[in-house]
């Protein structure tokens, strides 16, 4: 697997209340380099993040944490920070009118809805999204961050933040597929947990709904990579045209990020 290293990296960080928490170390480019182990990291909600956890992200350090959910998800469930670290939200969502993913969520009634919203979702997260554009600012900054990318559960809006990323240093569409496929068992536990929650036979189809939004599918990753080929023909013109990161600008990332 093109991302085979990345659990060996991983394994080196021991969260007790992470979500989907993982680090892209380790994940092989299309050249054979790797991304450093240490740097650049993507997770679920962090609010059941323990007092030792916040410690093991202090002592990396971890600089920067950038929070992908919208202000209400922000409210209901604020991220815990450990010393000197530095948090941005800036929502990743392309929803409009404050309507969160499972507010609009509410219009797929079975498991066929919700997968055309999913596949609709990620078709539109990575066009025009400041939030995604904030990412590189960071990533370009004259100090080179530890940053940790998140939403609600580390899979869509990240999920798509952490594809473009790969994309910027070189990965293959394969490689992004599979980093993006790690989620469906990285999030089991929580997702487990959370469903257990629901009432599945008061739920009926509604509750098949559910188990799809909450699930990580090759066809939504590729949704959103079909999509942007389809816009801009590939991915050299859609770095540019969306993040004014042409090929001296993607050279420096990977010179920064890769080993």
């Amino acid at each position: 697997m093109a991302c085979d290293a990345l659990m060996k990296t991983t394994s080196k960080i021991h969260l007790q209340g992470g979500v989907n928490f993982r680090d892209l170390g380790g994940c092989r480019m299309a050249d054979g380099r790797t991304v450093k182990p240490g740097l650049l990291f993507r997770s679920g909600v962090l609010d059941e993040l323990t007092a030792e956890d916040l410690e093991t992200l202090a002592a990396l350090p971890v600089t920067h944490v950038l929070d992908y959910r919208d202000e209400a998800e922000v409210r209901r469930r604020p991220d815990p920070l450990w010393r000197d670290v530095q948090y941005e939200c800036v929502p990743a969502g392309c929803w409009e009118n404050g309507a969160g993913p499972m507010q609009l969520l509410s219009h797929a009634v079975d498991e066929s809805g919700a997968f055309a919203f999913m596949k609709e979702l990620y078709q539109r997260l990575p066009f025009d999204n400041p939030a995604y554009r904030r990412m590189f600012d960071w990533m370009r900054a004259p100090e080179t961050p530890r940053l940790v990318q998140h939403c609600a559960i580390g899979k869509d809006r990240t999920g798509v933040g952490s594809a473009i990323l790969l994309l910027a240093l070189g990965a293959s569409r394969q490689a992004v597929i599979e980093d993006y496929m790690m989620t469906e068992t990285s999030l089991a536990s929580y997702r487990e947990r959370w469903l257990a929650t629901v009432d599945r036979q008061r739920m009926g189809e509604k509750y098949d709904a559910l188990v799809c939004v909450f699930s990580a599918r090759e066809a939504f990753i590729e949704a959103a990579l079909d999509a942007i080929e389809s816009k801009y023909g590939n991915i050299i013109s859609y770095l540019q045209r969306e993040f004014g990161l042409d090929g001296v600008g993607c050279a420096a990332l990977q010179a920064r990020y890769l080993e």
